[in-house]
């Protein structure tokens, strides 16, 4: 059977393995929202130049209708 001081040696090894193991995830956590952040400027970014060639087409469009 384990002695009081071997139990408290574990139970301070599994706690400073369970803080590790949440730095870890906080920090998995903190790359995949920049890397979705990022992606969202770029489908912004894509989705006004695309209204913008639009608008341009449909411009000149007009201006040959005219």
């Amino acid at each position: 059977m384990a002695t009081e001081p071997d139990l408290r040696r574990e139970i301070a090894d599994e706690r400073r393995e369970l803080t590790n193991a949440v730095a870890d995830l906080r920090k998995e956590i903190d790359q995949t929202a920049e890397r979705g952040k990022k992606i969202g400027a770029a489908v912004g970014a894509a989705a006004g130049a695309l209204i913008a060639v639009r608008t341009v087409a449909k411009l000149l469009r007009r201006r040959d209708d005219d």
